[in-house]
């Protein structure tokens, strides 16, 4: 007699998901796993009530794997619906064959189609937050200390998926350039706007966190305005980078809670889980082994200009900038 077997609500499955769609998603902290070339790790097993499985555009399904589906009843998304405006997902009969409709690209507006897919299916969007718990956003100093070889190759040597101009900000040049009271509003409004968005900065004139105290003195930042941001150095942020990429999330639904299990290792940085319902998000520290998270615990709250996949999201599939994107009115009138 086979023993039936539970699969945990997430991580989320993928089976023939392009590869820089996988790393993606990796790297904004969706807790995903990756299936062999077949389905038959499945036999055996029930799906929970929020598992999903995400297929590739280009992937294609034996009898043998399509029975497996239906027997483990997983809801499935085809991302051949995301390759286009005109495209459509493909029935599970038609999952015999690969999409005509291409394949499947990472960038901003995939994450946000995904996301509102995943809600549709019952599931809730929850990842690894950007940021050691409980920040919200980062300006780090010291990017000097990294050396010229760092900086001149930052593409191949950062382990950020994104080049580090795109946490400069041009009103910084201009503030020391000519440091005026114009000058100082530019970049306060570029500083709290970031913020706001949840998006890294990299201050290279600043060396030290005593410098920066001196910066936010000489333009009139008021740090309430940025209540949760991250102080650091550069270095520093890249090594949670780091460790926050290795970090694996297991993740059950029980009743009015979630039941959690990390693994990784943290040294000395806290990670945060961000869960998402509808527009509204929440944080929450974890910690090694098993946590629990109850629903009526979580600090729901708005913030329309945070990408729900957050700055990896947000940056991708855009050519660098000196901007961020998505900078708006809201934000500067706000902050100067």
């Amino acid at each position: 007699m086979s023993v039936s077997r539970q699969l945990p609500d997430y991580p989320i499955l993928l089976s023939g998901v392009a590869a820089p769609v996988v790393k993606g998603l990796r790297e904004m902290g969706l807790p995903v796993t990756e299936l062999h070339d077949d389905l038959a790790q499945l036999s055996g097993y029930q799906s929970s009530s929020w598992n999903l499985l995400l297929v590739g555009s280009q992937k294609a399904f034996n009898v043998r794997d399509r029975q497996l589906l239906s027997h483990c009843r997983i809801p499935l998304i085809d991302l051949a619906e995301f390759t286009s405006k005109q495209a459509q997902a493909r029935t599970r009969d038609e999952m015999h064959q690969k999409s005509s409709y291409g394949i499947e690209q990472f960038n901003a507006a995939f994450v946000i189609r995904l996301k509102d897919r995943l809600q549709q299916t019952g599931g809730v969007w929850i990842r690894l937050s950007d940021y050691p718990y409980p920040f919200q956003g980062v300006i780090c100093y010291g990017e000097s200390d990294l050396g010229q070889d760092f900086l001149e190759y930052t593409n191949v040597m950062s382990p950020l998926p994104v080049t580090l101009d795109h946490l400069h900000l041009n009103a910084e040049a201009a503030w020391m350039n000519r440091a005026n009271e114009e000058s100082a509003r530019k970049l306060r409004v570029e500083l709290v706007s970031s913020y706001r968005q949840g998006l890294p900065v990299s201050l290279t004139s600043i060396e030290s966190r005593n410098q920066l105290k001196t910066l936010f003195e000489n333009i009139n930042l008021d740090r309430k305005q940025m209540p949760l941001v991250w102080v650091t150095s550069l270095t520093t942020f890249f090594r949670w980078w780091n460790l926050r990429r290795e970090l694996s999330v297991s993740i059950n639904r029980r009743n009015a809670s979630w039941e959690t299990i990390i693994s990784g290792q943290f040294e000395g940085f806290h990670p945060g889980l961000q869960i998402w319902k509808g527009r509204h998000s929440a944080t929450v520290a974890l910690s090694r082994g098993v946590n629990e998270i109850r629903d009526e615990l979580l600090a729901l709250a708005m913030n329309q200009e945070r990408h729900p996949g957050g700055f990896t999201a947000h940056w991708a599939g855009s050519k660098s900038s000196l901007l961020p994107l998505g900078w708006n009115r809201s934000a500067a009138s706000a902050a100067s």
